[in-house]
């Protein structure tokens, strides 16, 4: 049985003096070794996309992977960045570029909007995160 499951069993409990110390403490031990377990600091694994990019040119941000990294061969290149364009709602996507400074031009080929927009030369190491709400259609900036 499951700690919650326990739980429901213990709380719905009719037998008098059915709920001892040793089954309420039972259960109370399990949820204090979930606690532990959900204190612990693990190791964050990610999975993400690697795009080099030595020419200008547009480039497809995953749509299945939320990190995408951008590595910029070339100085002075101008990419254009096109968020998925079937997204689902809360959809995340994140994109950083590295080693050279580039133009860059967050677009949309979707039916959908990007708020605010972005273009602009960053320098190496720029991130930026967009969430997506299906409610208003909208690609938004988160940081």
């Amino acid at each position: 049985m499951s700690i919650k499951s326990n739980a429901i069993v213990i709380r719905d409990e009719t037998t008098t003096n059915a709920n001892t110390a040793v089954r309420v403490g039972g259960n109370l031990v399990e949820i204090a070794d979930q606690l532990v377990v959900l204190e612990t600091e693990k190791l964050r694994k990610a999975e993400h996309n690697i795009v080099s990019a030595s020419t200008t040119q547009t480039i497809n941000l995953s749509t299945t992977i939320s990190i995408n990294i951008i590595r910029v061969l070339n100085p002075g290149l101008t990419l254009t960045l096109q968020l998925p364009t079937n997204p689902v709602e809360n959809q995340i996507c994140e994109f950083t570029t590295l080693t050279n400074t580039v133009t860059l031009i967050v677009g949309t080929g979707g039916s959908f909007s990007v708020d605010p927009t972005y273009a602009g030369a960053p320098t190496a190491g720029f991130k930026a995160t967009y969430v997506y709400h299906i409610e208003d259609t909208a690609w938004y900036l988160m940081g």
